[in-house]
């Protein structure tokens, strides 16, 4: 019999001492046998140096001058030794199970290169604010609909690593959802119907209207960029126009009070609208119909997370 296979959990932290231990008590928690925490201190200046010595004996500690979150990241999974990896936020608790079903799921389908779950929002106090179900996700879904929610809890394989990389340093932003696509081009992508991770909420989380042009401008090259892989799937290349038409209509989104910008964006999402709809007149081809988006459920009252699994 094979013993389970070693999980890493690779746990970036930038002054986040309010949430830090909490969310190393939840992987602590989840009663998996062969699991390895690697937290990494991306050069905090409040108290999160002091809260990972309380820890120092349960998990690897890292900490260097502030690099920003995706070389962080890079870093950890660079020491992680693990046959599955997963990135936790510092302010992102998991939920009991998750390692578990991340595992399982994995197990399963041996053509996935990540299991991705369903997730919570949550306030500062862990109080649910909403709960986001999933689709399954494949490529064509991800680039027509744009509407991608993979984040807290994905478990990746490490072969993922030697097929993909790592993260893009050079985005600041979306560092995330471009790996998702890189994996996304390669391998598949296992849908963990059950809510097993969470996304905190905070101030200092928030976004600041400077963020979301940046956000915008990395989204148009990210598609932009994908669509040019080489490993992109000749029968989507067809639908390209309908894909950079979804780009810059969700980068206009992320302009906020910049009119002008944000009609430059518009007016390049209905270019590639005209364009795309000529495209099917001469060719009779339209874009596959979608599988579904995220659903979205309200609390009927302010519950915390812990409660749900007592």
């Amino acid at each position: 019999m094979q013993p389970s296979p070693l999980v890493s959990i690779v746990i970036p932290a930038y002054n986040q001492a309010a949430f830090l231990a909490e969310t190393i008590d939840s992987v602590l928690a989840q009663g998996y046998a062969r699991t390895e925490i690697i937290v990494l201190d991306d050069g905090s200046s409040d108290g999160t140096p002091g809260v990972i010595r309380g820890f120092q004996d349960r998990v690897t500690a890292v900490r260097h001058e502030n690099m920003g979150e995706n070389r962080t990241v890079n870093q950890g999974l660079e020491l992680a030794q693990g046959d599955i990896l997963c990135i936790v936020n510092a302010d992102d608790p998991l939920l009991p199970g998750a390692i578990e079903a991340g595992v399982a799921a994995l197990e399963e389908d041996s053509m996935a290169l990540a299991a991705y779950p369903d997730w919570a929002e949550i306030d500062p106090h862990g109080r649910i604010t909403r709960t986001v179900r999933l689709p399954d996700y494949d490529l064509a879904m991800m680039l027509l609909g744009f509407d991608v929610a993979v984040g807290p809890g994905v478990f990746l394989r490490r072969e993922a690593l030697q097929q993909v990389g790592k993260r893009n340093a050079g985005l600041r932003y979306t560092g995330d959802l471009d790996y998702w696509f890189r994996v996304a081009l390669v391998g598949g992508l296992k849908h963990i119907p059950a809510v097993l991770a969470t996304h905190r909420v905070h101030p200092q989380a928030a976004s600041s209207a400077a963020q979301g042009k940046v956000m915008a401008a990395e989204v148009v090259r990210l598609m932009k960029v994908t669509i040019d892989s080489a490993a992109f799937p000749r029968e989507l290349r067809r639908y390209r126009f309908h894909m950079q038409r979804k780009a810059y209509a969700v980068a206009s989104h992320y302009c906020g009070d910049d009119s002008a910008t944000q009609r430059q964006y518009l007016w390049r999402a209905a270019w590639y609208q005209y364009v795309a709809d000529w495209h099917v007149r001469l060719t009779g081809l339209r874009p596959p119909r979608l599988g579904g988006s995220p659903q979205i459920e309200q609390p009927c009252r302010p519950t915390h997370y812990s409660e749900l699994f007592q």
